[in-house]
């Protein structure tokens, strides 16, 4: 998918007021493409419908089911009303974030992983004498959204809020 095409869908999910609006096809990749998402790497499909990767996330996952619909673009647009699209919406990042969480200790997640930090995609370290060197996003804790994410530096061995 190119990124063109998930920014058009962005720009149009955003630019539209009608509620009947284009919404983007691609969840996954409007979703790691959105602000505030450059963390996360795009999750394999065959990963997300591998029912053994997804073992007890129905139980901490609202709208579980259709959470996962939306994210493997198998909801259809009019299934819902706007109200239960933003329910639903909330629930699919909250368990594309345990998916993610998962496959990034994988061989091909850590692979994606290596190289959005090999491209400094995470950020540079501040500090002069690191050199720019890439930063690596760590969680501080083990419980989603406890805290936020922070940024490590492997060279000086420090911690940044982004």
């Amino acid at each position: 998918m190119c990124r063109t095409h998930v920014r058009d869908c962005i720009v149009n999910e955003l630019s539209s007021t009608d509620s009947d609006s284009e919404y983007c096809k691609y969840w996954v990749e409007w979703f790691t493409y959105a602000e505030g998402n450059e963390y996360f790497c795009d999750v394999d499909e065959e990963y997300i419908l591998d029912r053994f990767n997804l073992t007890n996330l129905s139980n901490d996952v609202p709208n579980y089911l259709q959470a996962l619909e939306m994210i493997t673009d198998r909801l259809p647009e009019k299934a819902l009303s706007n109200e239960e699209r933003e329910q639903v919406e909330r629930s699919a990042r909250y368990l594309y974030g345990l998916i993610h969480a998962r496959y990034i200790i994988t061989t091909q997640g850590l692979k994606k992983m290596l190289d959005k930090f090999k491209r400094g995609d995470f950020g540079r370290c501040p500090r002069v004498y690191c050199h720019q060197n890439p930063l690596l996003p760590v969680g501080i804790t083990d419980v989603p959204s406890q805290k936020g994410v922070k940024l490590y530096c492997c060279r000086c061995e420090d911690i940044y809020n982004p």
